[in-house]
């Protein structure tokens, strides 16, 4: 029997005994007791930092700084050369030098990955620089040498210290001993059609700068085309610019290629294209209008490109299996992806899930979020992981017991473009989104309410995905119902906390 002290003192009770029998008794006992309180000691300390809201609290011995990666290495990047760091103790045993240069030409690339092959290298940590890291990453991928791709902003040398040479060993120090957070890298397919959307994406900013100049050229010369109808680029606009470069001048034949659809009439359209023709601009827009086709024959192009990288993604989902109609209509936007088939279908088969149905999603937001996140929502353990990932979770920074900022992380993400590219037309209709962003923009600005509905947005997607069930819209009513109730209860709490009696109105 031991007994405990409140200063933690331990009081035998066979101390006084000096048989050696009792004398092992008594430091076992004494043994198992501080082991005991020991165990104890750390579970309370677990306790309490996990209510610190402290992630991945096992035992104390995660806060050693420990080797987690033995066989790793640095590598420092660059246009013409690269800098590869060993860990010191292969170095030694293998009788190489620390820090080893190769160029960037891929003879030397092979050479980079033979060499870390040869000493045992099984982990590489190096700084996205712009687009160097693309090739030697594929190459050292392919011969399973995990690759930790670290963001530069992330990423800081010693101040006053800053040489190839320290970058490569300072990045692999850092990694030895885990200190490292790798970015996120999408799958293969995936990558392949992250190229195809985001040059897609180029693309389209690329042709509407020669529209706007195909406008100025018309404007110049009064052609006030612009005025009577929405898109020059549609059926009506294109042709009666082809018109124009053809050579005709009558703005009754002009305005006689007017679609039924127009809002403006005839006459007004006849108005409106009475122009004063000159010269220069008339080669000015000939010269525009064929550099808008040329990159309108390149979307179409790279579209069917596409079309043809999604036939290589696994499908979660059977050609038998159909999507369920969700009221939506079907038609296309001029930015759509052109393609006979059906791309929601086709969205279908590869997730597993109808994205479809959310407000203000349609086939072409979809591509453009999983070009960047892909299929596989496992790389991100929660859905508020996800909303981080994307720059839409507050960052609080606390200092001195209260919070100094709580803004979102600048991150330039394009799959969080998408997500603020869809929130004008949510904002408009008549669901649950819709109305929780007209609820948050009067109060906290236009700017923080479309990150917040982002948020939503992001993590509906990310349990569509997960889960695989569909979304099912509640509605705008139902939405301010739950509102209403839920102030209710707010009213009532603080009703009750105040000794205040709350009477309500017939």
């Amino acid at each position: 029997m031991v007994l405990i002290c409140p200063n933690r003192k331990l009081i035998d009770p066979f101390a006084h005994r000096a048989s050696p029998r009792h004398f092992l008794i008594s430091k076992l006992i004494k043994r198992k007791v501080m082991q005991k309180i020991l165990n104890d000691k750390q579970k309370e300390v677990i306790k309490l930092l996990e209510k610190q809201k402290i992630r991945d609290v096992k035992d104390l011995d995660s806060y050693k700084l420990s080797v987690c990666h033995p066989f790793s290495a640095g590598i420092d990047l660059g246009s013409e050369e690269l800098y590869v760091a060993l860990a010191p103790n292969i170095a030694a045993e293998l009788g190489l030098s620390i820090v080893h240069r190769f160029k960037t030409f891929t003879s030397d690339l092979l050479r980079c990955r033979d060499l870390l092959k040869y000493c045992g290298i099984n982990t590489v940590s190096m700084e996205s620089t712009s687009v160097y890291w693309t090739t030697i990453y594929a190459v050292l991928r392919e011969a399973d040498i995990e690759v930790c791709l670290v963001n530069p902003k992330k990423f800081r040398m010693v101040p006053g210290r800053k040489t190839d040479i320290l970058d490569c060993q300072w990045l692999q120090t850092l990694h030895l001993y885990g200190l490292l957070r790798g970015s996120f890298h999408p799958d293969a397919e995936v990558e392949t059609l992250r190229s195809y959307m985001r040059q897609r994406d180029t693309i389209i900013k690329e042709r509407s700068t020669y529209i706007q100049r195909m406008q100025k050229a018309l404007t110049k010369m009064n052609l006030l085309l612009h005025n009577v109808i929405d898109d020059i680029t549609g059926k009506t606009g294109t042709d009666i610019i082809t018109a124009i470069l053809d050579g005709e001048r009558d703005p009754k034949k002009l305005a006689a290629f007017r679609d039924p659809r127009v809002k403006k009439s005839e006459a007004e359209i006849t108005e409106a294209l009475t122009g004063y023709y000159k010269e220069d601009q008339l080669y000015l827009l000939k010269i525009n209008w064929q550099t808008y086709c040329f990159f309108d024959k390149q979307l179409t192009d790279i579209d069917r490109q596409i079309t043809k990288a999604l036939k290589n993604f696994p499908l979660k989902k059977s050609a038998k299996e159909k999507r369920k109609d969700n009221g939506k209509s079907a038609s296309k936007g001029k930015n759509d992806i052109r393609t006979k088939d059906n791309m929601e279908d086709i969205l279908y088969r590869i997730l597993g899930s109808d994205l479809s149905r959310l407000p203000g999603i349609r086939s072409l937001a979809i591509l453009q979020i999983i070009s960047e996140i892909g299929t596989d929502m496992s790389k991100f353990p929660t859905a508020n992981h996800f909303a981080s990932y994307l720059g839409f979770a507050p960052h609080n920074k606390i200092t001195g017991g209260r919070i100094i900022s709580s803004k979102t992380d600048r991150i330039k993400n394009s799959a969080a473009q998408a997500f603020r590219k869809v929130i004008p037309s949510i904002s408009k209709t008549k669901t649950a989104l819709g109305a929780f962003y007209r609820r948050l923009a009067p109060r906290i600005g236009k700017a923080q309410a479309i990150t917040a509905t982002c948020r939503k947005l992001a993590i509906l997607i990310y349990n569509t995905l997960v889960y695989g069930n569909d979304y099912i819209e509640q509605g705008e009513a139902q939405y301010l119902k739950k509102q209403e109730e839920w102030e209710r209860k707010k009213l009532m709490k603080l009703a009750e906390k105040y000794n205040l009696k709350v009477v309500q109105n017939a």
